[in-house]
């Protein structure tokens, strides 16, 4: 008799792979589903509506839940191996490295390697894999669906106690026509916080 997925061992999975085709399959159906319930492009990308931009609003609202939805789990997963792997397991309080441990960690937990790049307060990817094999249609220009992934990081931050509002926007050059930046905007009180701290 196979084994109930419940009873295995969480640590057994940490280098599990799946295909890149399966992944982005199931990644090109949830987007075709969400876009299916939505009246414009950013609802299908964020959780925050804008009165001037209503139609765009409405479309990127359901990925960034989404992967909100997901980043919850995923920081759920990483705390708990953190946990049963050491003794003393670290609780970032800076944001700094809490960015540095979403950069890192988490998008190799998520994504299969590190984000291509760091700054202040954005996580740059020059080749993400959310975007590798979506063409978007003129009409929808603007989608970036990389909101998928700003979802994660926004609830990976909420979770470490950095609440903040992500938003991801496609900066193509000529080397990385598909790079993305995640923009990451932190709440007052959490700016208010690292000055204290410094």
């Amino acid at each position: 008799m196979r084994p109930n997925i419940y009873d295995r061992n969480l640590n057994r999975t940490r280098t599990a792979e799946i295909s890149a085709s399966a992944f982005a399959f199931l990644f090109s159906e949830m987007v075709q589903y969400t876009q299916k319930r939505v009246s414009g492009i950013n609802d299908l990308e964020r959780r925050h509506v804008y009165f001037l931009s209503l139609s765009l609003s409405l479309t990127t609202h359901r990925l960034n839940t989404l992967g909100y939805r997901v980043g919850v789990r995923v920081l759920e997963l990483m705390v708990w191996r953190a946990e049963s792997s050491s003794k003393t397991p670290k609780r970032e309080i800076r944001f700094l490295p809490a960015l540095m441990s979403i950069h890192t960690q988490v998008w190799r937990a998520v994504f299969g390697r590190p984000a291509d790049a760091i700054e202040k307060n954005m996580i740059i990817d020059n080749d993400p894999l959310l975007e590798r094999h979506i063409s978007v249609p003129r009409d929808f220009s603007t989608l970036s669906c990389s909101s998928f992934a700003a979802g994660i990081v926004e609830a990976v931050l909420d979770g470490l106690g950095f609440p903040a509002r992500v938003t991801a926007h496609n900066t193509p050059t000529q080397q990385y026509p598909s790079r993305t930046t995640i923009l990451i905007k932190l709440e007052q009180s959490v700016l208010e916080r690292e000055q204290v701290l410094k």
